[in-house]
C-alpha cells in the first residue's frame, strides 16, 4: 500500500507518501512543506501501531496519530483489514 496525504502541520501543510514495511510499520516520507522551514516535519518518520496509538520515530504524538489515522482509513476502506496486517 502506498499512501500520497497531505495535511495542516504547525504552520503550513505537509505532503508525505506513506508505505508499509511490515505489519504493524509504516514509513512516511515527507514530499514537500509548505510552511516555515524552521517547523518543517522529518524527511522519513517511522510509524509503528500500539495498542492505543501510534508510536514512532518522532515526537510528535499528534502527528503520528493523524498519520496512523489515516493509514487505517485507507486499510479499512480497501480490503476490510486493518492496519495490524
Amino acid at each position: 500500500m502506498d499512501l500520497n496525504v497531505k495535511l495542516k502541520y504547525r504552520n503550513g501543510s505537509a505532503c508525505f507518501n506513506i508505505y508499509k514495511e511490515s505489519p504493524g510499520i509504516y514509513y512516511a516520507d515527507l514530499v514537500c512543506f509548505d510552511g516555515d522551514k524552521k517547523l518543517t516535519p522529518p524527511q522519513k518518520i517511522t510509524l509503528i501501531r500500539g495498542v492505543r496509538q501510534w508510536r514512532g520515530s518522532f515526537d510528535d504524538a499528534d502527528l503520528l496519530n493523524e498519520l496512523g489515522r489515516i493509514i487505517e482509513e485507507a486499510c479499512s476502506n480497501s480490503s476490510n483489514t486493518s492496519a495490524f496486517n
